[in-house]
């Protein structure tokens, strides 16, 4: 695989364990595009990425903010995260090689709370 022809889409990619795994991609040449809606994290942690990478990779990173749960709520009434995907895709244009979702709550009760 030419990872330097993929796009992954990170959900809670400027969360912790997100900005991680977006960093790999990034040192492996993936183009990434994070959707966060910094509910448990800052912009900041999107800047901090961009320089652990050399500022050619730092060029293949999107960052997006985007709160599916009241896109969701707004469009659907469901939460269909296939839905919203292929929502945004189809409305941006965009075709992703992966997703990878770690968008979440950082605590059980939160997501008890506002699921």
């Amino acid at each position: 695989m030419d990872a330097s022809r993929k796009t992954i889409l990170v959900t809670g990619g400027a969360g912790f364990i997100g900005t991680h795994i977006v960093v790999q991609l990034l040192n492996e040449c993936f183009k990434v595009l994070i959707i966060n809606n910094l509910n448990n994290s800052v912009i900041e942690a999107v800047d901090t990425v961009k320089e652990l990478v050399v500022p050619e990779l730092s060029k293949k990173l999107q960052f997006n903010l985007c709160h599916l749960g009241l896109y969701l709520q707004i469009t659907y009434n469901e939460r269909n995260l296939n839905r919203v995907e292929l929502d945004f895709t189809y409305n941006n244009r965009l075709r992703f090689d992966a997703v990878i979702h770690f968008a979440s709550l950082k605590a059980v009760g939160e997501s008890f709370d506002n699921p």
